[in-house]
C-alpha cells in the first residue's frame, strides 16, 4: 500500500502541468533552532522562499507560535536523538513518543543506523552515512525516511565533497530500489542557511536526484510524517473525523 503511494505521488508530479514547485506545499524538514536564533525571523525567510512550513529542532519544548510569524506559515517540532547503542535509542524514542510532531535520530554508525530503520517510532534518520540493502528493506518496511542533508554538500568542498556525493549515490539507488520516503534538507540554524526549494532540487542533482524526487521529498515525505503522528491517524488513508 505504502510502496503503491510512493510510486503514484512520483507519477503524479512527473504528469503535473504546472509547475512542480507550486502543486504541493513545501516544508523543510529539519530546522534546528539553536541559542541567539530568532524562530519568528527563519518563519518570515522560509516562507518567503516559497515553503509551507518547517519542522524545527529545539533543546526545550515545542515552540511558540508569536503575532510575528506569517499567519499561513505552518510550524511543527521535532526531536533530535543522539544515541551510541541500540538500546539507548529504543529508551529515549519511548520517552519521547507522542511528546512531539517528529522524531529525527542521528545516526552513523552500523548499530545506531539498524537500530533506527528497525523503530517504527522513528520518522527520519539522518546523517546515516553509507545505507546498505538490509538498512534500505528495513526503512522501507517501516516507513523511515532517510535524510539527505545538501547542507554537507555546501559547506564541503574538493575531496570531502567528492565523498559526500558519493554516499549519497549510493544511498538514493537503494531507496529508489526499496522505495524508501526520502528527505531533503540543509539543516538550517540560521535564516541564512536556508535554500530555496529550486535551489534545492538543483542541489539534489548534484548526485543524480530528479527534480519530481527532490520535491516529493519535500512536499509528499514531510505531509505524511504529520499526518502519521496526529493523534486521529489510524492507517495510511485512514484516519478519525
Amino acid at each position: 500500500m505504502k510502496n503503491a503511494c510512493y510510486i503514484y505521488e512520483l507519477k503524479a508530479l512527473r504528469n503535473c502541468n504546472v509547475s512542480v514547485f507550486t502543486k504541493k506545499p513545501l516544508y523543510e524538514i529539519h530546522a534546528r533552532l539553536e541559542s541567539g536564533q530568532s524562530l519568528e525571523q527563519m518563519a518570515v525567510i522560509a516562507k518567503r522562499y516559497g515553503y509551507a512550513g518547517m519542522i524545527v529542532t529545539t533543546d526545550a519544548c515545542k515552540p511558540e507560535r508569536t503575532d510575528a510569524m506569517p499567519s499561513d506559515f505552518l510550524l511543527y517540532h521535532s526531536a533530535e536523538l543522539n544515541a551510541q547503542s541500540a538500546t539507548q535509542v529504543r529508551k529515549k524514542v519511548q520517552l519521547l513518543h507522542g511528546k512531539t510532531d517528529c522524531i529525527i535520530l542521528r545516526g552513523g554508525s552500523e548499530t545506531v543506523n539498524r537500530a533506527g530503520v528497525e523503530n517504527r517510532l522513528i520518522d527520519i534518520l539522518s546523517s546515516p552515512g553509507n545505507i546498505n540493502h538490509v538498512l534500505a528493506k528495513l526503512a522501507s518496511n517501516n516507513n523511515v525516511a532517510i535524510e539527505f542533508d545538501l547542507g554537507a554538500i555546501i559547506h564541503t568542498e574538493g575531496s570531502e565533497r567528492c565523498r559526500v556525493l558519493s554516499v549519497y549515490r549510493n544511498n538514493l539507488k537503494l531507496v529508489r530500489k526499496y522505495n524508501v520516503p526520502f528527505g531533503i534538507t540543509t539543516t538550517p540554524i540560521s535564516c541564512y542557511d536556508f535554500r530555496a526549494p529550486r535551489e534545492m532540487a538543483a542541489l539534489a542533482m548534484l548526485f543524480g536526484m530528479k527534480r519530481e524526487e527532490a520535491v516529493y521529498a519535500m512536499s509528499v515525505v514531510p505531509r505524511q510524517i504529520i499526518e502519521q503522528r496526529s493523534p486521529n491517524f489510524i492507517t495510511a488513508g485512514v484516519k478519525l473525523v
